[in-house]
């Protein structure tokens, strides 16, 4: 890994692309807690961010919500190889991918870490923790527990 002019290692893997409408989910992230946009009005959690609720169409009564980090796996792939234009993945293999059931209902994809993939099965419970990747992201990731 190359380093940085202040010594610390860069990150060469991919990173999300910030826009105005997920800030505020990366920021909640930076302060390692895990947000989602909920809608007052009808009571629906709303992922992937937006302007408007996509279940009653309200733009006044979205709030950024806190939500615990505990789940269940409700499914899951593995990544065994690499494509060509992302080789800083490599040392990772394989990767697990969930789609995790966060216990206040939405369904979030994270990796899941520390597990092999024979060690992680539907139905296994999850909590979020947060990868401090560079000063300006924050990855939300999720351990077996």
């Amino acid at each position: 890994m190359a380093s940085t002019t202040t010594g610390q290692p860069k990150y060469e893997k991919a990173l999300p692309e910030i826009s105005t409408l997920t800030k505020p989910f990366w920021d909640h992230c930076k302060n390692h807690e895990l947000r989602m946009q909920f809608c007052e009005y009808c009571n629906e959690w709303i992922w992937y961010p937006k302007a408007w609720c996509p279940n009653c169409g309200s733009r006044d009564g979205i709030e950024w919500k806190k939500l615990s980090g505990n789940g269940t796996v409700y499914s899951f792939t593995i990544i065994r190889q690499v494509i060509d234009n992302s080789p800083a993945f490599q040392q990772d293999l394989p990767i697990l991918i969930g789609l995790i059931e966060l216990d206040e209902g939405p369904r979030f994809y994270s990796n899941v870490t520390g597990v092999k993939p024979e060690e992680l099965a539907i139905g296994d419970r999850v909590a979020v923790y947060f990868d401090d990747v560079t000063q300006e992201i924050t990855l939300p990731k999720f351990k077996k527990l």
